[in-house]
């Protein structure tokens, strides 16, 4: 079961589907990824194809000022309302229920963080990537889960989790 690893909301779990396709960040993963972003206080994050809203949820547990959290999947849209208001309903959060692709095309918000963890397949990783910094402020950084695969980006660093790697800048 996920739950959120620490911060405020340390402990607390996440709703969770059936759908085989709803895939959270590993714990392990997550607690990696969150540590190497540190520290979250007062922030701006935006949390790309949210799933059940875990990553974002753990930055705002962390100290993240507000978090946008982006999920086209009606399914998972529903258990990321639910985790908000079961988690977090007080903070600074706003749900976009949008193609990822197309909030990053359409935004003028700007974010401190940007994590993204998008289905493995089907999804254009480089052009994930070069959408990413247009959304970041100065000294922003950005963290993508993906499938473990060959990158050609400079100024990326890229840690390796088994078959799934996470690419920070």
């Amino acid at each position: 079961m996920a739950t959120v690893i620490a911060g405020k909301y340390k402990g607390r779990k996440f709703k969770t589907g059936k759908d085989p396709a709803l895939r959270p960040t590993q714990g392990r993963v997550k607690k990696s990824m969150m540590q190497i972003l540190e520290p979250f206080n007062e922030l701006k994050v935006l949390d790309l194809f949210a799933g059940l809203g875990t990553l974002g949820i753990e930055a705002i547990s962390r100290g993240a000022k507000s978090a946008t959290f982006v999920e086209q999947k009606k399914v998972n849209f529903n258990y990321l309302k639910q985790n908000v208001k079961t988690i977090c309903v007080n903070d600074n959060v706003t749900l976009e229920n949008v193609d990822a692709f197309s909030f990053l095309s359409s935004t003028d918000d700007k974010f401190d963080i940007v994590l993204a963890d998008p289905p493995y397949f089907n999804i254009d990783i480089i052009n994930l990537l070069s959408l990413i910094p247009k959304v970041l402020l100065k000294n922003g950084k950005f963290a993508v889960e993906m499938k473990k695969m060959h990158i050609e980006e400079h100024n990326v660093r890229i840690k390796t989790y088994g078959n799934s790697q996470v690419v920070f800048g």
